[in-house]
């Protein structure tokens, strides 16, 4: 392959500007990236993740704004489905992006390949806690729900439908690690569960009635897993390597980003608000019994 196709894009990764996903497949890890745009069909992703996953690692997924994400989630379940057949299965470990961690919709989609143990093609197994995240959800307050109950030692699905509830489902998967990563405010000793964790996510296609004429619509349901962080992708956890930001900083912008807000829509709305010992975030009803921002538990 030319250098001069290996492009570097505006958020530090090298994606092969037209290349083909052969091409891709025999890529190094850090360069087995496929990038989505809105001309993106979620079907050909999904069988150029499967092509990617069945020649080595799986690939990095690129993917900018709500619409892009949700094609790449879809595309993802399509073929993490397809990849069980074959007793793998497919996780996420999503990341914010360099230079766009603020918009909360430019994300680095890490997926990774795990061999399966026995019979995969069962639909994920039902969760002790089954959050919603909708189109208007605030991802760091799901995320602090979601840091919450795993740190109280459940397991955790969240569900989603359309484009806005699916991008925000993700973003609060990568709030929630940022949550359970910070070891400072919230020490693994000082929570049921006793130790420091990551989690990945996996999405699937389920479907459910709407109404009382029987009608259905599909929803992905995003079913979360407790790791080691030491196992995590590295890929998606290093600065260096993907153009993420440092959890540190992503942090920092969240809080900035999040706090103030919280607080002035709880006092107009006239809402008794309290304050989380922690790291001073407002509690109100949207954030329930979860800090918004650090996902520690109401006092």
């Amino acid at each position: 392959m030319n250098a001069t196709n290996n492009t570097p894009t505006p958020h530090g990764i090298h994606h092969r500007e037209g290349q083909t996903v052969e091409d891709i497949a025999r890529a190094p890890p850090g360069e087995r990236v496929l990038k989505v745009s809105q001309n993106t069909q979620t079907n050909k992703l999904a069988t150029s993740i499967g092509f990617v996953c069945e020649h080595g690692e799986a690939p990095l997924i690129l993917a900018l704004g709500p619409a892009n994400v949700n094609t790449a989630v879809k595309a993802m379940a399509i073929a993490r489905r397809k990849l069980k057949e074959e007793n793998v299965d497919l996780r996420l470990y999503p990341t914010f992006r360099e230079g766009a961690a603020k918009r909360f919709s430019a994300i680095l989609l890490q997926t990774w390949k795990e061999e399966g143990n026995g019979n995969m093609q069962m639909e994920d197994e039902e969760t002790d806690v089954s959050l919603t995240c909708g189109a208007n959800s605030v991802p760091s307050q799901v995320a602090g729900a979601i840091a919450g109950k795993i740190r109280e030692g459940y397991s955790v699905s969240i569900r989603a439908c359309g484009a806005e509830a699916v991008s925000k489902t993700v973003s609060a998967v990568t709030f929630a690690r940022m949550f359970l990563a910070d070891t400072e405010k919230n020490p693994p000793e000082s929570t049921p569960l006793g130790r420091v964790v990551d989690i990945s996510c996996a999405p699937e296609f389920r479907h459910e009635s709407v109404g009382s004429d029987g009608d259905e619509r599909t929803i992905l349901m995003f079913t979360i897993k407790v790791i080691d962080p030491r196992d995590a992708p590295m890929v998606s956890m290093s600065a260096e390597a993907s153009g993420a930001i440092s959890m540190e900083r992503q942090r920092r912008l969240a809080d900035e980003g999040n706090a103030a807000a919280a607080t002035n829509a709880a006092v107009n709305n006239g809402e008794e608000v309290s304050y989380c010992q922690q790291c001073g975030a407002v509690f109100n009803r949207m954030s329930a019994n979860f800090c918004s921002q650090c996902g520690c538990k109401r006092s």
